[in-house]
């Protein structure tokens, strides 16, 4: 994105790049841009639950079958438009620029063999700091555990947690592997991230810098969609390098996890009512229709 915008607006834009939670953490970013101290930024669901609490509903596990459905799923007009709409009257400032993918499924990764969700009893497992994340570790039999992203190396070393609910590629970059050799690739969520923009700094700009900015943002978006994958490989050669574990389950297997699904969606449900659990589902059913048209056509005739 900084490349896109720079390059098209021959300089008349110059973009700061502050990775690493040089700005503070998710929360922090986030009011930065409400407060105008910060033109873009992005979260988790999670990051910004203080916030916006339904956004939680994107994160309600085993709501997604596929890669491709999440594909078509971040791009829904409905989602984007009522999301968008809804935090600029939540927090009068921060303007929805659009949902990106980038670390893919979160799983179980943890200190021991995990098959069904009966072996995950009594576990501590780390979680991001989101009621509905905790949910679901705490319905599966699992003792959820909120713990900052920068603590949990150490935490893992001192046994404060013995796993985690992650990517292979989140595991990895930050050596993780130290502790952690087991991984269940339930896939309960994908990591969505939503990105923001300052809804007044947006708006003062120039008709065609506003232009570059959102192509700007697409482009970024293209990419992030696509690093996971090209990304992966390498990372799933590592794994196995180091001796990691990996299980698939069955179909049947996969049944033991979805009581989690049920137990969050009434605990959001009761909590915040059903009307963005049903728009996230009416969205999903469309993906899923229009990809089973896609291969139909392919395989027809």
């Amino acid at each position: 994105m900084k490349s896109y915008i720079e390059r098209v607006s021959r300089g008349r834009v110059v973009v700061e790049h502050y990775p690493g939670a040089q700005l503070g953490h998710f929360r922090q970013s986030v009011e930065q841009v409400q407060l105008g101290s910060l033109e873009l930024t992005f979260t988790t669901g999670g990051g910004i639950s203080n916030l916006f609490p339904p956004i939680q509903a994107f994160d309600i596990p085993y709501l997604y079958r596929s890669d491709r459905v999440v594909d078509k799923f971040m791009d829904d007009p409905i989602i984007n438009a009522t999301l968008r709409k809804d935090l600029l009257e939540a927090t009068k400032t921060v303007r929805l620029m659009g949902i990106s993918g980038d670390h893919g499924w979160r799983s179980f990764i943890t200190n021991r063999d995990v098959k069904v969700a009966s072996d995950l009893e009594g576990l501590k497992v780390r979680t991001i700091e989101s009621p509905i994340s905790m949910e679901l570790a705490r319905a599966l039999g699992a003792n959820p555990t909120p713990i900052p992203w920068q603590e949990l190396y150490t935490s893992l070393g001192t046994g404060i947690v013995s796993g985690t609910k992650n990517s292979i590629s989140d595991v990895l970059d930050i050596s993780f592997t130290d502790f952690l050799k087991y991984a269940v690739l339930d896939k309960h969520t994908f990591t969505f991230f939503f990105w923001y923009a300052s809804d007044t700094w947006i708006k003062s700009l120039p008709p065609d810098v506003q232009k570059i900015v959102l192509d700007g943002f697409r482009a970024m978006k293209v990419t992030c969609g696509g690093y996971i994958d090209a990304a992966m490989l390498p990372k799933w050669k590592k794994w196995d390098e180091i001796g990691g574990k990996v299980y698939i389950p069955t179909a049947e297997e996969k049944k033991t996890f979805l009581p989690g699904q049920k137990a969050v969606a009434d605990w959001f449900t009761a909590k915040y009512g059903d009307r963005y659990y049903k728009m996230i589902q009416e969205a999903v059913k469309r993906a899923e229709t229009v990809i089973d048209a896609e291969d139909k056509a392919v395989l027809s005739n």
